[in-house]
């Protein structure tokens, strides 16, 4: 019985999200699809990551690790730290407070 319930419980744990961080604006403004690029960090230092987005400006930014990716940076004691950035591009605004472009 211990088995069985073993390989569901392996494949749970590394297909789960470990941390998960969010960033938004106040007054919701996106235009377009979630984009979704990979970034890893070598001994704290991370390549530059530009969003492709049309107007220059970013509605929310999200940043994930698995928990492969976790274990990853522990077991490289933070020498590699990969992650999953996503992030959702904002209109330009027509007048103070209006989302509509």
């Amino acid at each position: 019985m211990i088995r069985l319930l073993g390989l569901p419980l392996s494949a749970a744990l590394l297909l789960s999200g470990c941390a998960y961080h969010r960033v938004v604006v106040p007054i919701r403004n996106e235009t377009g699809t979630l984009q979704s690029v990979q970034s890893t960090a070598f001994a704290g230092v991370t390549r530059r990551t530009e969003a492709n987005c049309p107007t220059n400006l970013l509605n929310e930014v999200r940043v994930r690790q698995s928990f492969g990716e976790a274990l990853v940076t522990v077991l490289t004691l933070g020498l590699v730290a990969p992650a999953r950035v996503q992030y959702l591009c904002a209109k330009i605004p027509t007048a103070e407070g209006d989302t509509d472009h």
